[in-house]
């Protein structure tokens, strides 16, 4: 993979200035998380920048997927196609025609969920992971990772599972029988490693297509790319309001791979999913912009599914929304670049 050169000399410091623009926006989505993000004293009007992202796009919205659940927050597909959607005290499933076919309880709400490539599902319930078996029953609790843990995301492959903290403001490395045996992301100067910047309760990671762990470090407004132990790769942030950066004060909130190793992101604050290079951090295209999100916009989880739909978590709608691009879109595009 062609990897760009690491830069140490604090890039993302623009996001400082960002994020005392938009913060008055941002807070409104904080005030129903589980604790606040800053915001400044003064209202900025940012309706100017809003206008960046209402812009025609090469995808389509289908039809949407309406949820029967409370406070839903997560949202996964196993090897069939299932979705998997939690929210309060259950975890609904549907089949890939998008009809509900069963309903899991659970003891909570999720943060996020994750299959092990044994066929397990990770629920991560804040300070702990619930695992269910092939038959969805719960076999094992994990906890006690930290003195305070909020897990926001996890990613597993076969040797490792790895889980987003946000409390911590680290990722921990597990063995598969949910044993902490390392910690990624923390500020070491001797490893170059700049320390992952949380400010609020949005911090994700993902394995691209190679198998390489990439994080998000939100505070800094970019991504990371870190070996398992512990060793970072590369990075890049991007700070600004154009469109082809990230604002506020914590962003992107979710992250996620398509088939052909393209990076997708979503944001909060102004809703925007787009897709970049992931080894370059090149912006690529907007999927979906602002203007299809109502106010106060927010965001719960972004997945992509082997037919590279992207599915969004839309809380204000109560539904999974699904972005995809038709026959029509694809061949204008390539007409386009021919």
């Amino acid at each position: 993979m062609k990897e760009p050169v690491r830069k140490t000399k604090h890039p993302y410091l623009a996001g400082v200035v960002i994020a005392c623009v938009v913060g008055a926006y941002v807070y409104l989505i904080a005030s129903e998380e589980k604790f606040p993000e800053p915001g400044p004293n003064l209202v900025y009007d940012i309706r100017k920048f809003e206008e960046v992202d209402h812009v025609d796009t090469r995808f389509a919205e289908m039809a949407p997927i309406a949820l029967n659940l409370e406070d839903a927050r997560a949202l996964e597909i196993d090897g069939e196609g299932n979705l998997y959607v939690a929210g309060k005290d259950a975890i609904e499933v549907f089949g890939p025609d998008g009809k509900s076919v069963s309903r899991i309880p659970v003891e909570g709400t999720p943060t996020c969920l994750e299959f092990t490539p044994d066929g397990r599902l990770l629920v991560g319930l804040e300070d702990h992971i619930d695992v269910l078996d092939g038959d969805r029953k719960r076999i094992a609790t994990w906890g006690n990772f930290t003195e305070r843990s909020m897990i926001t995301a996890i990613a597993a492959n076969e040797e490792d599972i790895f889980l987003a903290d946000a409390a911590s403001r680290c990722v921990l490395r597990l063995d598969p029988s949910g044993k902490v045996i390392g910690r990624i992301g923390e500020t070491d100067e001797a490893r170059d490693i700049p320390g992952l910047e949380v400010p609020s309760p949005y911090f994700d990671l993902a394995f691209d297509e190679d198998g390489e762990l990439w994080v998000v470090n939100p505070g800094k407004l970019g991504l990371e790319r870190y070996r398992s132990n512990g060793d970072i790769v590369t990075s890049w942030y991007r700070a600004s309001l154009e469109l082809d950066g990230f604002s506020g004060c914590c962003n992107p909130t979710h992250i996620a791979f398509n088939s052909k190793g393209r990076l997708v992101t979503c944001e909060k604050g102004l809703v925007r999913v787009k897709i970049y290079d992931v080894s370059t951090g090149f912006f690529e295209e907007l999927v979906v912009g602002s203007r299809s999100f109502v106010v106060p916009q927010g965001v719960r989880d972004m997945i992509v599914d082997a037919s590279d739909r992207i599915l969004v978590l839309d809380p204000r709608k109560n539904a999974v929304r699904i972005f995809e691009q038709t026959e029509t879109q694809l061949a204008s595009h390539a007409k386009e670049t021919e």
